[in-house]
């Protein structure tokens, strides 16, 4: 029958009725060929990076609040845009990061700690911003040529911040705002007068509400301000200067959006609803420019604050 089976597998192009098997330890070496290319990829990483995320893991109650309270409604989502920007800042160096120095490290255990005994008497808001602390101290000492604030700016924006912003500062913003609007609008001949949070002409309140208090505004102005001042390498000091200069520009260009807001809510000028948006936009921008143009300012030359920019074209700027 064998001889039969042979000649059979011949006649039709075959030499053996099967495979040739694979020699025994063939899976063992592929298998150990794995393992120690995972290894040799594992061991890439540097070591200040594995404590990172050890540490990012070890906050992850936090983490969980964050997210709900980002996604229940009761908050706009804006962290989330400067979290992933602190996540992109740290995955563009990650390796750069070296091994903080043991007092950082501890700094960084303690800060963890305290966030963690914070839950169980403080707002979930406070222990949060605790715990941001032990991240920023941590990433900082990583990048030692770095200033720990404006990272740490970066990642107090990350918290869902805008409604309690809203609720303890938005009526006084608002009523400063309309305070400072009436003599504007009077100086351009109409009788406005300031009642609270409104402006009062001719038998008609035009009211300043919540969203022309500024907060989005301030809270975009902060960030723009924040990752500037990374980018810049700029000091403590230079930080909160460029926070300082951001909150002052968007604070007048809020002012100078609801008196262009007044002209179309209390004289009827007809106009289509999208311009109450694209006024904002327009005091959005007026805010903006001077920002970036002052925060940029903190840095040496431009290289240093735009380290994407071509060779070339720096060499041009500079000469």
């Amino acid at each position: 029958m064998a001889d039969v089976a042979l000649a059979l597998n011949a006649r039709i192009g075959k030499t053996l009725p099967r495979a040739l098997a694979a020699p025994p330890d063939a899976g063992t070496a592929v298998c150990t060929d794995a393992r120690a290319a995972l290894r040799h990829r594992f061991s890439r990483i540097p070591v200040a990076m594995a404590l990172l995320v050890a540490l990012a893991l070890a906050l992850w109650p936090h983490w969980s609040w964050m997210a709900h309270r980002m996604t229940d409604g009761s908050d706009e989502p804006w962290g989330i845009l400067a979290l992933i920007t602190v996540l992109g800042l740290i995955g563009r160096e990650w390796r750069r990061l070296t091994v903080p120095p043991t007092a950082a490290l501890v700094a960084s255990a303690a800060f963890a700690l305290a966030a963690a005994v914070a839950r169980l008497w403080l707002p979930p808001l406070a222990a949060a911003a605790i715990a941001m602390g032990a991240l920023a101290t941590f990433i900082a000492a990583a990048r030692r040529d770095r200033s720990a604030t404006p990272i740490a700016a970066l990642l107090l924006l990350a918290l869902p911040v805008i409604a309690s912003l809203q609720f303890y500062f938005g009526y006084p913003l608002r009523r400063v705002t309309a305070a400072l609007a009436a003599p504007v609008l009077q100086a351009a001949g109409f009788a406005v007068e300031a009642t609270g949070a409104a402006l009062a002409y001719d038998g008609r309140l035009v009211l300043v509400d919540p969203p022309c208090a500024g907060i989005g505004m301030l809270w975009v102005g902060a960030y723009t301000a924040a990752l500037l001042s990374y980018l810049g390498t700029a000091s403590a000091r230079r930080t909160f200067v460029n926070g300082a200069v951001a909150a002052a520009c968007v604070f007048f260009a809020n002012v100078a959006r609801n008196v262009a807001l007044f002209f179309p809510e209390a004289l009827d000028l007809g106009w289509p609803g999208w311009t109450h948006a694209l006024i904002g936009l327009i005091a959005f921008g007026v805010a903006l420019l001077p920002i970036v143009l002052f925060a940029q300012t903190t840095a040496r030359h431009k290289r240093n604050a735009w380290p994407y920019w071509p060779q070339r074209y720096h060499r041009r700027v500079v000469a």
